[in-house]
């Protein structure tokens, strides 16, 4: 008797769920077809404000795309934010930082809600978190000090915002740093930082709202 198609489809799901988390744990990008994003300064900084005006088109601008490898042009000249898309189990993305964040003390926001996925609407992403756990990174001098545990427990994590605090030289997280995210379960995001030290890497700090 042949294998049921359900079974057969749930166990090929899981598969492709599984390869795109070792893709996330080792930021192998390879796999990440889509058509990224390049998020400017301005846009980041309008992102920001869109959170509490909810403007659709801003936050779109703003808006990290799935599946894909997007790209931060921001270098902290103000405070800015760059959205998640939507938490869908399964979804993979990364972030390539293609300059380093240190135009000033402005701080850098990683929103899970409040982005949109398209310019024109009323809907944007809500009810998402960022799931329990240590996000930050190792650099080349065995520093692990730029590491945030997330708020909440594991079963009730609480943390919406990954907030990058720069100084304006030796940061931790220079050009050329990717963080990857993968949502395991839907509503949830884990983040992990392959950093790319700027200088010395001592500078910098990461803290969670």
């Amino acid at each position: 008797m042949g294998q049921p198609l359900y079974g057969s489809e749930k166990y090929g799901n899981e598969a492709e769920d599984f390869s795109k988390y070792l893709d996330f744990c080792s930021g192998y990008q390879g796999n990440l077809q889509a058509t990224g994003v390049s998020i400017s300064e301005a846009e980041a900084v309008a992102g920001l404000a869109a959170v509490s005006s909810a403007d659709q088109g801003d936050s779109n601008a703003a808006t990290m795309v799935a599946s894909a490898v997007n790209t931060s042009a921001i270098t902290g000249a103000a405070a800015g934010t760059i959205h998640l898309p939507t938490a869908t189990k399964g979804t993979h993305l990364c972030l390539d930082y293609a300059d380093v964040v240190d135009g000033s003390t402005g701080a850098h926001h990683i929103d899970v809600n409040g982005g949109a996925l398209l310019s024109t609407g009323s809907t944007l992403v809500a009810g998402g978190v960022l799931a329990k756990q240590v996000i930050g990174g190792v650099l080349g001098n065995g520093s692990n000090a730029v590491a945030i545990e997330t708020a909440g427990t594991a079963t009730g994590p609480t943390s919406v915002r990954l907030i990058l605090t720069p100084t304006t030289g030796n940061n931790f997280l220079g050009a050329g740093s990717v963080i990857h995210f993968y949502c395991p379960k839907d509503g949830e995001w884990l983040a992990k930082v392959f950093p790319v030290q700027q200088g010395t890497g001592a500078a910098g700090a990461y803290t969670v709202a």
